[in-house]
């Protein structure tokens, strides 16, 4: 974003310097001289001052004003106005005829004796000859067509400057917005896994009260630290991966509470995971899934988790034995779909999820480079 406005104001530079250098292209050598003195310098900024203003004046008034806010016959009818002006003032043609014809003035002179035997030749008394224009007056064009020009490409200069310039702040309102439209709808989805995930790990400890299990208290216990972690560290952006684990390893710890012989868990911690960072709670949603739908009272079934930290990557697998009877009769996982959706908006490009539900088998690959 930097070198791009560097490089439009480079190239507005150069087009300032092109169009107020322009008269002196258009100047002889002899007339140049002239224009170093105190007149003619007086005169050339006279002429840089006259397209500077409507530089500004357009840059400042007529674009923002109205342009800007659509009141484009106004705007219109301020261009006209400028133009008119231009077309009096003709700040081109006196600049460049003036200094033309003081250039061409011919110098002082002594006039020299005339001879007796020729006639004295009358002083010319500033009326034209027959059939011709006034001697030493120069007319010129009638419209400053190069003043026109001027004008014309000054607007054009300003325009697509002051048109950029609108552009590039809408593009960073557009960007701000959808930062802050990200930011809102991440917010929104930990607030809506957060309720799901407790209103289940309740449930079960609840079961364990109305039986008088003895695990009540030690399950209790477990269920603060998770709520403990939910409430000072889900705040965050991400959070330290091994305190992410110790939330899971409770979560996981508490649905086996429930478990019974027709179930087989295994559940694997594999390599280092000091000084890492995720997002929270991003896994509890693939493992909720697994205790969800994988368990029967009726069948046996085998649960699978298997968390790897391999350099900067993090490797969960889950799989489950699928129950369409479940996946019919119970609520449906919205935290596992708001989880997807946190991780195309934190791990953009960064995560590689794969799901597969053949052989009767729900399967859960998840790579994420931390």
């Amino acid at each position: 974003m930097l070198k791009k406005l560097n490089f439009r104001i480079i190239i507005q530079v150069i087009a300032a310097i092109f169009l107020l250098s322009l008269p002196l292209l258009l100047v002889s050598d002899q007339n140049i001289k002239h224009i170093l003195t105190t007149s003619g310098l007086a005169q050339y900024l006279l002429f840089c001052l006259i397209f500077i203003a409507i530089y500004f004046i357009h840059a400042l008034y007529l674009f923002p004003k109205l342009y800007g806010k659509s009141r484009y016959v106004l705007y219109l009818f301020g261009l006209m106005v400028i133009l008119a002006g231009i077309l009096v003032l003709r700040p081109f043609d006196k600049f460049i005829f003036q200094n033309r014809n003081l250039a061409e003035r011919p110098a002082t002179f002594d006039r020299p004796q005339m001879p007796p035997d020729q006639k004295q030749i009358p002083p010319f008394n500033g009326k034209p000859f027959p059939g011709g224009p006034e001697r030493g007056v120069n007319t010129g064009p009638r419209i400053d067509v190069a003043s026109v020009f001027l004008f014309f490409l000054t607007i054009i200069i300003s325009f697509t400057k002051e048109t950029n310039k609108q552009l590039t702040l809408t593009t960073q309102r557009a960007l701000i917005a959808e930062a802050e439209k990200a930011q809102a709808e991440l917010s929104f989805l930990k607030a809506q896994v957060n309720p799901h995930f407790l209103f289940n790990t309740l449930n079960n400890i609840y079961t364990l009260a109305i039986i008088k299990d003895t695990n009540t208290a030690p399950s209790i216990m477990k269920l603060s630290n998770i709520m403990r972690y939910i409430t000072d560290e889900v705040g965050h952006d991400f959070v330290s991966l091994q305190q992410e684990l110790d939330c899971v390893t409770d979560f996981i710890d508490l649905q086996k509470l429930r478990l019974t012989k027709k179930t087989t868990l295994l559940f694997e911690l594999e390599g280092d995971f000091e000084n890492k960072k995720i997002a929270p709670l991003m896994l509890m949603a693939f493992i909720e899934n697994v205790f969800k739908y994988g368990i029967s009272n009726h069948n046996s079934n085998k649960l699978i988790i298997k968390i790897f930290s391999r350099q900067n990557s993090l490797i969960l697998f889950c799989q489950n034995t699928l129950y369409p009877d479940k996946i019919n009769t119970e609520r449906s996982g919205i935290g596992l779909k708001n989880t997807k959706q946190r991780l195309n908006y934190l791990y953009k490009n960064r995560h590689i999820l794969s799901v597969d539900n053949s052989n009767n088998l729900f399967t859960v690959n998840l790579t994420i480079q931390l």
